[in-house]
């Protein structure tokens, strides 16, 4: 899920932060990437982590909005919206997965080192941290808008990410959501039937 560990063996977590940990510390994030230089993921995203664990990811930065809808139990299967084929399908997971995701694990990470008393400690005004990450200085923003949410800025020589953090997670998507448009991995269009149905088959 995300580049965060898979639902497989246990392994440490990436980053810790005050009581949470990786996913435990997503809800909702909405991300504006200016500049990511190594990740090559300038765009717009919006993260959702729903409190069954399944994942929502869009891609707002061109004219045609692209989804991934990301199942997690029994095991992990994606879902895609806007993608044209299985070679675009595959390319724009991966993209999801590692570039997009490191970008998203950065700025918790960067966040978890300027403000290591959590994000309920982070002031209601805005207030800028140094933090230092593999010999790279970052300057890390952030104001608090609740107790589990905020707002971030963070900019290095190779970044510049804007974006909201929610870490409450959101209620998953109901069994009666119409899942018409969505394809599978290989490209091919999901028959008519909605999410309960698709999480049923799968748990078969």
């Amino acid at each position: 899920m995300l580049t965060f560990p898979a639902v497989v063996a246990p392994q440490p977590p990436l980053v810790t932060w005050k009581g949470c940990s990786d996913l435990g510390c997503t809800g909702q994030v909405k991300m504006r990437v200016t500049r990511a230089v190594r990740e090559d993921a300038a765009g717009t995203y919006n993260f959702s982590v729903f409190s069954n664990n399944e994942v929502y990811f869009e891609d707002l930065s061109s004219s045609r909005t692209r989804k991934i809808l990301h199942l997690t139990q029994p095991d992990s299967t994606f879902l895609f919206f806007g993608v044209r084929d299985a070679q675009e399908a595959d390319a724009f997971r991966a993209k999801y997965q590692t570039r997009v995701a490191h970008v998203m694990i950065l700025v918790l990470t960067l966040m978890a080192k300027g403000f290591p008393e959590g994000a309920s400690a982070i002031p209601t005004t805005w207030d800028s941290r140094k933090v230092e990450r593999d010999r790279a200085q970052f300057d890390v923003s952030a104001r608090r808008v609740t107790s589990d949410s905020f707002v971030f800025r963070i900019q290095g020589p190779d970044h510049l990410v804007e974006g909201d953090w929610i870490m409450a997670k959101p209620s998953p998507w109901p069994d009666s959501q119409s899942m018409a448009g969505w394809t599978a991995s290989n490209g091919v269009t999901i028959p008519v039937m909605t999410l309960g149905e698709l999480r049923q088959l799968r748990r078969r």
